[in-house]
């Protein structure tokens, strides 16, 4: 196989020159020779300057040419014919453009943009040098952060005050992430707590969260034999700090992001649930703030391409900007303060072994740096276009700011009229307004992962791996890579170069890989026309095709007899939240328990006589319950394991069987039949191995007959 990568470049362009109508021969001649002579660094790291350059010049209306490029007049001879199509020879852009042509350079320049390769030593260096540089940043600007501003105050108050009031821990649920963890624990080994910090115990109570149930938490209390080890409680000096790593994110410069350690993300993850599920329910944010849904911000961008109503704005460093002060300002009013605070790591050790305090709330790879970091732009988007318009904060005001905001992670959008004024007002608050990426006077928008010029994607296909010169070094992962971008470009109708790139991967694969007009599992062309190499199933009544299938590898991760571990795993974090039949809708799963708020060192007395079987008189009264009602509830509860007493209950409760038959406003009788969903007691066999877990990046291919269903 003789240099794919180039192959695969000399077709783009002769797609492009079918799709176009231009004459692309010195295009190739071009970019054959600067890869020969300056290797794949042409095509990840100068090439995309070009794109740039592009888009500041179609924003700005001038154009300027990069130095890496040769130029004839004021427009690069590289890619000359179509530059000429969008700019004259001065540079000036021309009144009519074809966003076909826009798309054709941007492909071409960012085609290998964000390949998954690793930086240089010395931008990594670079990388955690300017880490560093933003944490002493930040700290000089602290005085800033701190300073007099009513409007911010005032929207805070009204905002989250409402938002977020007093929080009930009870309805944090902790959970493990899918992510890698600073104590490079495995997927099951994680379930062990191990550590706790005891700064976080009164927000996050150990008891609660680190225990599959009550009964584990009294044993250890009291120090039994046969009791479970339980956490080690670090003080504040002994706490660990996250580790900061690079990620592959362009070859320009790595993307930097701090892995927290396990028992952190534990607590971390309980929070951004609650966070998410508020904040897109409420009625101040849930126009404005999103986290499941992009669409709405890339229907935004589409569009303000035409009407220009709307700016599009990406912040640079958006998460390593986010001052812990402003957190704290913003959200001082709020309920949730504490718990923010309780979650978040304190310092960070870089590779080179140096540790910092971090002044930053989070970085990237905290759970809780993507929600907070949108609550705090939208809470300065706010205040910015409340001092523009001189309008006093209230509730109908941010409900009417709100349905012309709209915010995903760090991608904003804005009306085109405070555009300018919220620049300025972020950058004061230490945050960072990308140039580059943020639009508002030309027909161009970008928003989380959509591009448009006047109403058309320019969006590029982005190659994310590097196709090896022999077919030994291919990976799984990149067939499977270089497939998918094959079925992207066939359904662009680029079937040219979707050819070459199918193409390649057969003679990789060196299997038979078929056509398929069905989406299923395996390794299969898509074609919008027909379906090869179809069998009949006739015990099934349904065409079946043989597809290569790559599964994933497990390695040995066991937690098998550790009693605490899997109950952890199984109890709350897989099953107890998610189904239905014992779980209530708001994650409470134990509301209603025996104990109330209490840590590790301090269980009531009556509770750890009963071991957690039946609520105190005082509970009873807190919670509006009958004692007599509870324990004839309870009674037939006991046979069950304890990790689903409580979850059982909060099924009665949350059918209705306590409110509806009662004799008065607090005691009756328990009537009615409570029948369970039956199909939520099916338990999926891999989400209760505990004895392996998947390990990442390795597959195993099998060829398999797959069912095509219509």
């Amino acid at each position: 196989m003789k240099r794919p990568t180039m192959l695969l470049v000399k077709a783009l362009l002769e797609q492009l020159s079918l799709d176009l109508d231009l004459s692309v021969e010195r295009d190739i001649q071009r970019i054959v020779c600067r890869y020969k002579h300056e290797g794949l660094s042409f095509l990840t790291l100068t090439l995309p300057k070009l794109c740039d350059a592009l888009e500041r010049g179609i924003e700005s209306g001038t154009f300027t040419c990069p130095s890496e490029f040769a130029k004839h007049g004021s427009l690069p001879r590289f890619l000359g014919g179509f530059f000429k199509r969008v700019f004259d020879k001065d540079g000036r852009l021309q009144k009519e453009i074809c966003p076909y042509t826009i798309l054709g350079i941007r492909q071409v320049c960012t085609f290998f943009k964000k390949v998954e390769l690793d930086c240089t030593g010395s931008r990594e260096a670079a990388a955690a040098q300017h880490f560093l540089d933003v944490e002493g940043e930040l700290r000089r600007v602290t005085p800033q952060i701190e300073r007099k501003d009513l409007v911010l105050e005032q929207v805070s108050r009204v905002l989250w005050a409402q938002v977020f009031p007093e929080l009930d821990y009870t309805r944090l649920v902790c959970r493990h992430g899918p992510g890698f963890t600073a104590d490079a624990f495995r997927s099951n080994e994680r379930f062990e707590i191990r550590k706790w910090n005891e700064r976080s115990e009164y927000s996050f109570p150990s008891d609660l969260h680190c225990f599959s149930n009550y009964g584990q938490a009294a044993d250890y209390a009291q120090g039994g034999a046969n009791c479970e080890r339980g956490p080690e409680f670090l003080p504040l000096r002994s706490e660990e700090g996250v580790r900061v790593a690079f990620v592959p994110k362009t070859q320009k410069a790595p993307r930097v992001i701090a892995i927290e350690p396990s028992h952190v993300m534990y607590m971390q993850q309980s929070v951004k649930d609650y966070m998410y599920k508020t904040l897109e329910e409420h009625s101040l944010t849930r126009n404005s703030i999103r986290f499941t849904d992009q669409s709405v911000n890339q229907k935004r961008a589409y569009t303000s391409s035409k009407d220009r109503r709307a700016a599009t704005l990406d912040l640079k460093d958006a998460s390593d900007r986010v001052h812990l002060h402003l957190v704290q300002r913003i959200f001082k009013t709020s309920g949730l303060l504490h718990y923010l605070e309780d979650a978040r790591s304190l310092h960070a050790t870089l590779p080179d072994d140096r540790n910092v305090v971090l002044t930053k709330y989070a970085s990237q790879g905290s759970a809780l740096c993507f929600p907070v970091e949108a609550c705090v732009f939208y809470t300065l988007v706010l205040a910015a276009m409340h001092m523009v318009d001189s309008v006093r904060p209230s509730s109908q005001s941010i409900k009417k700011y709100s349905r012309s905001i709209d915010i995903y992670g760090d991608d904003i959008i804005v009306p085109t009229d405070y555009a300018e004024t919220v620049v300025r007002y972020l950058e004061s608050y230490a945050l960072k307004v990308n140039v580059n990426k943020s639009f508002w006077n030309s027909l161009f928008r970008e928003s989380c992962g959509a591009d448009y010029y006047n109403g058309v994607s320019v969006r590029p296909v982005y190659a994310r791996r590097v196709p090896p010169d022999s077919a030994r070094n291919w990976l799984p992962e990149d067939i499977m890579s270089w497939n998918a971008k094959a079925d992207e470009f066939y359904l662009r109708g680029q079937w040219h170069i979707a050819q070459k790139i199918r193409n390649l991967v057969r003679s990789v694969v060196r299997h038979t890989i078929p056509r398929s007009r069905i989406p299923g599992p395996g390794l299969y062309h898509l074609s919008l026309m027909f379906t090869t190499n179809l069998h009949w199933n006739a015990e099934l009544q349904c065409f079946k095709q043989k597809r290569l299938q790559y599964y994933p590898l497990k390695r040995k991760d066991s937690i098998d007899g550790n009693e605490r571990a899997c109950l952890l795993k199984w109890g709350t974090t897989q099953h107890m939240r998610d189904r239905k039949g014992f779980q209530t809708s708001d994650m409470e799963y134990s509301r209603y328990s025996p104990f109330g708020r209490n840590s590790i060192g301090g269980l009531r007395e009556d509770a750890m006589a009963r071991q957690g079987t039946v609520p105190n008189n005082h509970e009873c009264e807190r919670e509006g319950l009958d004692r007599s009602d509870n324990k004839i509830l309870l009674e037939g509860l006991l046979e069950l394991p304890e990790v689903l007493q409580w979850g059982r209950i909060n099924s009665y409760l949350e059918a209705g069987l306590l409110g509806d038959s009662r004799d008065d406003s607090r005691g009756g009788s328990l009537s009615g039949e409570w029948t369970p969903d039956p199909f939520a007691l099916i338990i999926k066999p891999e989400e209760m191995d505990f004895q392996s877990s998947v390990k990442r990046g390795s597959f195993k291919s099998k060829c398999r007959w797959v069912s095509l269903h219509s």
